[in-house]
């Protein structure tokens, strides 16, 4: 069995598995294998997928509807069960879980570029079945998902690596984490800055305030969200999905590759190419693109998980991944400066 199948332990261990809670779910279960943070369950009604959420029954109900409309023109995307009551959330001891179709393959690779080349024709053909969505979706509902103003987020999170940059001054004993926040907070203030200001110069607000320019967007693209199938992708765990514009999707699925090879402009430029061939990019959502590669996400988000403690990783662990980060941001630096030249 391979190892990251225990990977979550933690996670795994809160499931409160038993007879009853399966029969409450509506399937009869013959085996069931760990898999990260969720469980794999051999069923009567097939192979299935059991997840824990903290999601409400609207917030549930809301990536349901949206994955039905998507689902209308294309298939690849995941499909949540009902469980013995119609419902999408079983309940079981002040705990939620979620029942899923079990999509069969593999990961995504993103070091093969015939497996990049593949996931970027499915993110363009996720979009391209989403236009037009705020139509067919409930007023509410978009309102309560859809992404916030991200000239307005990058502002927050430039307050907090302020303050955080201002208590961490004060601290008689620093140590290695601190050391290296302290000596890289400058540069990485001054990119959020240059993100800001391009943002604002943009047409990013105007094709924020127009819904009809939005699309549901994915916003967890990692390499495992992709599952292969021959050479068909499929895109699972919508649990950070929202209405946005598809050019965030794009950049967020752009930024998980390149930084993996060194933030090749090659790799970038084919991404680009290959999604523009299937859902076309205007010039106001590069410009948008261009602003947000910009934004230093590694930093800030490394940053805040740190300080505010929002992982449970061990120290080394933080300092190891913190090092990457600021190793990486070079090759980053040297694929804004060519950008920059075009």
């Amino acid at each position: 069995m391979n190892k990251f199948r225990y990977i979550d332990k933690k996670v795994l261990c809160s499931y409160d598995l038993s007879e009853e809670f399966f029969e409450k779910l509506g399937v009869n279960v013959y085996d069931i294998i760990p898999l990260r943070k969720v469980f794999v369950l051999f069923t009567d009604k097939g192979k299935k997928i059991l997840k824990s959420t903290n999601s409400t029954n609207e917030r549930i109900k809301f990536i349901s509807n949206a994955l039905d409309i998507i689902r209308e023109t294309d298939q690849c995307v995941l499909q949540y069960c009902n469980n013995s009551q119609g419902e999408k959330i079983t309940r079981w001891r002040g705990t939620g879980y979620v029942l899923l179709d079990l999509i069969e393959g593999r990961e995504a690779n993103f070091t093969n570029p015939i497996e990049v080349e593949w996931c970027t024709k499915a993110l363009a053909n996720f979009h391209r079945a989403s236009i037009g969505i705020v139509d067919k979706l409930d007023s509410i509902e978009i309102e309560e998902n859809k992404g916030k103003n991200l000239i307005y987020e990058q502002l927050n999170n430039l307050c907090i690596i302020n303050e955080i940059e201002r208590v961490v001054n004060k601290f008689n004993y620093k140590n290695e984490f601190d050391l290296l926040f302290l000596e890289n907070v400058a540069k990485a203030k001054n990119d959020l800055n240059v993100s800001i200001n391009l943002l604002t110069k943009s047409s990013y607000i105007d094709l924020y305030k127009d819904d009809n320019s939005k699309v549901l967007c994915h916003l967890d693209l990692a390499h495992h969200n992709f599952i292969i199938n021959d050479e068909i992708v499929n895109l699972i765990d919508f649990d950070y999905c929202n209405i946005n514009l598809k050019i965030i999707d794009l950049y967020n699925f752009m930024s998980k590759v390149i930084k993996n090879i060194a933030y090749d402009k090659e790799m970038l430029d084919n991404i680009l190419k290959t999604y523009n061939s299937i859902n076309e990019i205007s010039d106001e959502e590069i410009q948008v693109l261009y602003a947000l590669l910009n934004y230093p996400r590694d930093f800030v988000d490394i940053t805040i998980d740190y300080y505010l403690k929002q992982k449970s990783w061990d120290e080394e662990v933080f300092i190891s991944r913190f090092k990457d980060k600021i190793e990486n941001n070079i090759f980053k630096s040297e694929l804004l400066l060519k950008l920059e030249k075009i």
